[in-house]
């Protein structure tokens, strides 16, 4: 089943990896007993990551751009942004494995110079992450391992090992599943460039169960950085809750309500506001300056006349007065403003 561009849009590009297949790919690879990190740049909702690292010692990560799979993603990983991976701050070279089944279908206008397919621009954008010796699991449709991909794979990894997805699944996507162990430095390999330049063209094995991996993860690196340069309003509020200000400032209104001692002094025109927005009404002084004070601040409407030739015109202007009055202990009432 070959999708048209419009159905392919409706979907996002987004197309699952069968859980069969995912238990397929987890032969291949060893996990150490050391904790591993996984990265999953486009995760959907986390089934196929989540499947991968069960029972393992593996802290897995996911980035989903859709916000309602991002929600289920959240439930089957340990750490989930719902951003899409250009909207994301990640350490690099901290990620045992990456996972990447990137989207099918053309780059939107202004997301890259050139016409491009999202395959080579999610494999160029991730690599980084994944630390030297780290093992790429790279899902596309045959028909996508092109000049340019191609070119990329052979320069900044080895130990490939390709083949196409059994049995029906294949027939639906034609989608194969590429292994490689990323380089500790970048250089093209001749060899690796002609036989990945080749995939488009030839009949791949399927991919089997073995019985022994083939593929060692290494331990994962400290991953200081998994953010989203969007505004998450569930992490928002997560943050505040944890937020030292909040407590502060939770503390402070469930007092008395008045205003605390401020930790500079106030200069007059500061004393000017808190006297007109009435937070320093009350009793003021001591002895014979005792006094009450009580600000306020009133709109004031003036109305005048102009005249535009033999025409008159009543023009109303409003204005914001301040006034400040103190109440002596003589009854009189003295205006400071």
């Amino acid at each position: 089943m070959i999708l048209t561009r419009p159905q392919a849009r409706i979907k996002m590009g987004y197309y699952p990896t069968p859980l069969p297949v995912v238990d397929r790919i987890a032969s291949f690879l060893e996990f150490p007993d050391e904790n591993v990190t996984l990265l999953d740049p486009c995760c959907g909702d986390g089934a196929a990551l989540s499947r991968l690292a069960q029972g393992r010692n593996a802290e897995t990560y996911g980035i989903e751009l859709d916000q309602h799979r991002a929600g289920l993603a959240r439930e089957a990983l340990d750490h989930v942004l719902a951003c899409g991976y250009e909207d994301a701050r990640i350490t690099n070279a901290a990620f045992s494995g990456l996972f990447l089944n990137p989207p099918y279908d053309w780059a939107e206008a202004g997301e890259t110079e050139r016409s491009e397919r999202k395959e080579g621009l999610f494999l160029r954008g991730t690599a980084r992450y994944l630390r030297p010796g780290g093992v790429l699991v790279y899902i596309v449709p045959q028909t996508q391992m092109r000049n340019g991909v191609a070119r990329f794979l052979s320069y900044r990894f080895q130990n490939f090992s390709a083949f196409r997805f059994p049995g029906e699944h294949y027939d639906e996507y034609r989608q194969i599943v590429l292994f490689g162990v990323k380089k500790r430095r970048g250089e093209l390999a001749g060899d690796d460039f002609e036989r990945l330049q080749a995939i488009p063209r030839e009949t791949l094995s399927e991919l089997p169960c073995l019985d022994s991996p083939r593929y060692s993860l290494p331990p994962g690196g400290e991953v200081r950085l998994f953010r989203s340069t969007l505004i998450d309003e569930e992490e928002l509020e997560q943050e505040l809750r944890a937020s030292p200000l909040w407590e502060r400032l939770r503390y402070d209104n469930n007092s008395t309500g008045k205003l605390g001692r401020p930790p500079l002094p106030l200069h007059a025109g500061h004393l000017g506001l808190l006297l007109a927005s009435g937070q320093l009404d009350g009793v003021v002084g001591d002895g014979d300056d005792r006094h009450v004070v009580r600000g306020k601040v009133e709109k004031v409407v003036h109305r005048y006349q102009e005249y535009e030739g033999e025409r008159r015109v009543e023009i109303e202007v409003e204005r914001y007065q301040v006034s400040i009055k103190l109440l002596r202990q003589d009854g009189r009432i003295v205006t400071l403003m």
